[in-house]
C-alpha cells in the first residue's frame, strides 16, 4: 500500500503540471476572453438602458409630464402584471391556450397603454404650441414694424402673450442675457429640436440671418406666419372631412340600410311567393 504522504505529493504534482499546460495552451486567455465577453455584454446592457431612459425622458419632456422615466415604467410593468393576472384567471373558464393567448394580450396592452397615451399627450402638446405660435409671429411682425431690434421686439411680445410658448421663448431670451452662455438663436433651435417643431427652428433662422447680414426679418416672419396659417388650414379642412366621415358613416349603416330593408320587404315576400 503506497504512502499517504507520496500519494498526496504525486497528486499535487500533478495538479501542477496540469495546470502548468493549461497555462501554457492558452487557458487563461480563455478565461480572460470570457470574461471580457460578459463584462462587455454587461457593458451594452447598461448603455441600452441609459438609451432607453434617455429616450423615455425626451418623450416625457415634449409631453409636458414631470414623472421620472422610473415611474413611468414601473407604471406599465405594474398595470401590464394586473392585466396578465386578470386573463390568467380565466384558465377555468376557458382552455389552457385560450388563457395564455388573453394573459398575453393583457401584457402587451399594459405596456402599450401608457405608451400610447404618452404618444397622444406629445402630439397633443405640439399641435397646442403650434397654435401658439401663429398669433405671437403675427404680433412680432407688428412689433418689427415699428423699429426697434428683433430680439427686443420679440421680448416685448412675450411680455403681451399668455402662453406656454411664450413663456418659454421669455424664458429662453432672458437667459441668453448672461455673459458667456449661447445666443439666444442656438438655444431657440434646441427647443425647436427638443420639442420636434420645425416652424420654431425657422424662426431662430430668420433671426440669425438678420443679427449676422443686417437683413430685416420683418418679410421673413411674415410668410413664416402665412405658411403657419395656410397649414392649419388644411388641417382643420381635413379634420372636418374626417369628423363628416365619422358621422355619415354610422348613419348610413344605422339608418339608411334597414330603411332600405323596410321599403324592399313588400317586394321580396311577393318574389317569393311568386317563385313558390
Amino acid at each position: 500500500m503506497p504512502d499517504a504522504t507520496f500519494t498526496a505529493v504525486a497528486i499535487g504534482a500533478g495538479a501542477l503540471v496540469g495546470a502548468s499546460v493549461f497555462v501554457a495552451c492558452g487557458g487563461d486567455a480563455r478565461v480572460g476572453a470570457g470574461a471580457r465577453v460578459v463584462a462587455r455584454n454587461a457593458i451594452d446592457r447598461v448603455l441600452l438602458v441609459r438609451r432607453a431612459r434617455a429616450r423615455l425622458t425626451a418623450d416625457l419632456d415634449r409631453a409636458g409630464w414631470r414623472e421620472s422615466p422610473e415611474r413611468i415604467s414601473v407604471f406599465a410593468i405594474a398595470l401590464a402584471a394586473c392585466l396578465a393576472v386578470l386573463g390568467a384567471t380565466t384558465i377555468s373558464a376557458l382552455p389552457v391556450g385560450d388563457a395564455a393567448v388573453l394573459c398575453a394580450t393583457g401584457i402587451l396592452t399594459g405596456l402599450g397603454l401608457p405608451l400610447f397615451a404618452l404618444r397622444s399627450a406629445i402630439a397633443r402638446r405640439r399641435r397646442l404650441l403650434e397654435g401658439e405660435l401663429v398669433p405671437l409671429l403675427e404680433l412680432f411682425t407688428l412689433e418689427l414694424g415699428g423699429g426697434g431690434s428683433a430680439v427686443s421686439a420679440l421680448g416685448s411680445v412675450t411680455m403681451q402673450v399668455q402662453g406656454e410658448l411664450a413663456v418659454d421663448v421669455r424664458r429662453l431670451l432672458i437667459a441668453s442675457q448672461v455673459a458667456g452662455s449661447p445666443s439666444f438663436e442656438s438655444r431657440l433651435i434646441d427647443y425647436s429640436e427638443r420639442l420636434e417643431i420645425p416652424a420654431i427652428g425657422s424662426l431662430a433662422t430668420i433671426l440669425a440671418a438678420s443679427r449676422e447680414y443686417g437683413t430685416g426679418a420683418v418679410q421673413g416672419v411674415r410668410a413664416l406666419a402665412i405658411d403657419l396659417r395656410r397649414s392649419q388650414r388644411r388641417e382643420l379642412i381635413a379634420h372636418s372631412r374626417r369628423a363628416l366621415n365619422h358621422v355619415l358613416l354610422p348613419a348610413a349603416v344605422g339608418v339608411l340600410l334597414p330603411f332600405l330593408a323596410i321599403l324592399m320587404f313588400p317586394a321580396v315576400t311577393a318574389l317569393q311567393r311568386n317563385l313558390r
